[in-house]
């Protein structure tokens, strides 16, 4: 087992996104690695299609650069990591053309900072969120051992990271009793009358909860705002 894995191992319980930052850092100091960072992947309906960073060990005027020069949005990256689930590894010539004669303004700031190669490695999971880790350095060791553990490392970090949140959403639960209580028959397929005939409230009394829900949720409908509910933890 790789030092990554161990630091993970070593996390004790209540996870903390403070933690798993950590262990994050320390990673990539273990591996040999001078950037990390982690991603939320866009859904397939995001129009946005841009990865934004959850965790990272970046300068604030890295950050600052990679968003300027819509590295957040490359779609060769972002297109493979949405298809493909296995591990991605780059080079700056291959992937940004750095050694061309006339080499683009993005290339020469990856250069400039050391952001010569690295791994994307994706994490397609049956979470509220798809996410990738990225590792990258100057010359960093890309060896197939070590990509596998560190895509375990990715698989490990994510599973972490969504049950960190889902139980400080859990905790942080916006919805009133009755507004849950509703929301759980509707994640059954009850119609609001039926939901009242169990909850002994009228069929308006029920639609209000839900619509109070939803509005608490920024739902776009009842069906978003259950998905959204017990994706978040709010039903448990």
């Amino acid at each position: 087992m790789t030092a990554a894995l161990e630091r993970l191992r070593h996390i004790e319980e209540p996870w903390s996104e403070e933690d798993l930052a950590e262990v994050l850092d320390a990673a990539a100091r273990d591996c040999g690695f001078s950037h990390v960072a982690s991603f939320s992947l866009p859904s397939t309906d995001d129009e946005g299609l841009a990865t934004r960073l959850i965790h990272s060990n970046w300068s604030a005027e890295f950050a600052r650069g990679y968003e300027h020069f819509g590295l957040h949005r490359f779609k060769i990256v972002l297109g493979t990591l949405r298809t493909d689930p296995m591990p991605f590894v780059w080079d700056i010539e291959t992937l940004y053309g750095a050694d061309d004669p006339d080499p683009s303004p993005a290339a020469q700031f990856l250069a400039e900072e050391g952001y010569r190669a690295g791994v994307l490695l994706p994490v397609h999971a049956m979470t509220s969120f798809n996410g990738a880790v990225s590792f990258a350095g100057a010359g960093p060791d890309l060896s197939q051992s070590l990509i596998r553990d560190l895509h375990l490392f990715a698989f490990g970090y994510f599973s972490m990271l969504a049950a960190a949140r889902f139980e400080e959403n859990r905790r942080n639960n916006p919805l009133s009793v009755r507004e849950r209580d509703c929301l759980k028959f509707a994640m059954l397929g009850k119609t609001s009358n039926e939901i009242g005939t169990i909850l002994s409230l009228s069929e308006y009394t029920v639609s209000q909860y839900l619509t109070s829900a939803q509005r608490k949720m920024n739902a776009s409908n009842r069906t978003h705002a259950v998905a959204m509910a017990a994706q978040l933890g709010y039903l448990s």
